[in-house]
């Protein structure tokens, strides 16, 4: 559920991570590298501290099996829909089924909510396990409970996730005590204003998984993140790359995608040529609750499009567009593609 941010079908094209990091059960591969989940872990008290109520959360979102209810209002819209989270002989699905607007069913089999790929002390990408992402998270965010609330009828904490920088933006998150799992979870500016709300109205099947998960990597890491022809110069500490599929269509161009992710924050890089009737007008534009970076420039002979889109400052994101390297040395802007006044897309 820490994809809640992303739960649309635009949503989904931009944050999803590649399906190939599956959740296995059974004996780990000795051949290959494994994030272990032990569902018992639940059992252990936690204190007053932020960072053991977050740990707690991402266990308990690979852990407990259940149906939800929940809604999404943000950027003036309302949306409400059906969560489904399963496990099947160790195998995770997720289902997302809007019950009002245009009929739409998001499904992930071996979904990975909570885990993501980071750096080594060899350098090398690996899969993130749930004390990774913590202690990695610590370093840009501060964790802190506030409060207490009643959400859906469930007791919860409340927790304030604060960065430590201007390059990404606040979270609150209302914890189920009994369980742990996130019931309300807001997406906050710089300003400190609520973007973007997603809360549980009701939750049912409320089943906890005892046994452990084990989340194999794919047995080819280059095949699981294909590497492009252009990179970024520049992103914020601490962001990674992550598995995903290199050629998407975006607004019915054809593009290229790299996925990258501190764990919580997530950016998409998009680039490839524009066409007049499909490419995004240079500037920053609001795209409900994310924002999108544009910068046009010529390569190869053609018209690019550079694209970031992702729910952060304008300011990063018309900075990481400003430096990608694209193979060919002599490339000349077509216009400037640094401004961040924001336009409609």
């Amino acid at each position: 559920m820490r994809q809640w941010f992303c739960a649309s079908l635009m949503g989904a094209l931009l944050c999803s991570p590649l399906s190939a990091v599956q959740a296995d059960a059974g004996k780990p591969d000795n051949n290959r590298s494994v994030a272990q989940i032990s569902c018992d872990q639940l059992d252990q008290e936690v204190g007053d501290k932020g960072e053991q109520w977050f740990r707690r959360s991402l266990l308990s979102e690979r852990c407990y099996a259940f149906q939800a209810v929940a809604l999404r209002l943000g950027m003036g819209s309302l949306r409400t829909f059906l969560f489904e989270h399963r496990i099947d002989d160790g195998q995770e699905e997720e289902r997302i089924q809007f019950l009002d607007g245009p009929a739409e069913t998001i499904e992930h089999k071996g979904h990975s909510p909570g885990l993501w790929w980071t750096r080594g002390s060899d350098n090398a990408l690996r899969l993130a396990s749930i004390d990774d992402t913590v202690r990695q998270l610590q370093d840009h965010y501060d964790f802190s409970l506030i409060a207490r609330d009643v959400v859906a009828g469930r007791n919860a904490v409340v927790m304030d996730v604060t960065p430590r920088d201007d390059q990404r933006f606040p979270h609150r998150l209302w914890l189920d005590i009994a369980s742990g799992l996130p019931l309300r979870q807001q997406l906050l500016n710089g300003k400190g204003q609520v973007v973007d709300t997603v809360q549980i109205v009701r939750i049912d099947s409320l089943v906890r998984f005892s046994d452990t998960l084990y989340l194999h990597e794919p047995d080819d890491t280059d095949t699981a993140m294909p590497e492009a022809d252009w990179h970024p110069d520049w992103l914020p500490e601490g962001f990674y790359r992550q598995p995903a599929s290199l050629d998407v269509t975006l607004n019915g161009a054809n593009l290229e995608r790299e996925l990258y992710s501190d764990g919580l924050a997530t950016l998409s890089l998009f680039a490839g040529p524009a066409r007049d009737n499909t490419a995004l007008r240079e500037g920053v534009h609001q795209l409900g609750n994310f924002r999108a970076a544009a910068r046009h420039l010529q390569h190869d002979g053609q018209s690019w499009q550079i694209i970031a889109v992702g729910a952060m400052p304008a300011n990063v994101l018309t900075r990481v567009v400003s430096q990608v390297s694209l193979p060919d040395d002599s490339i000349d802007d077509s216009q400037p593609g640094s401004g961040s006044e924001e336009t409609s897309p």
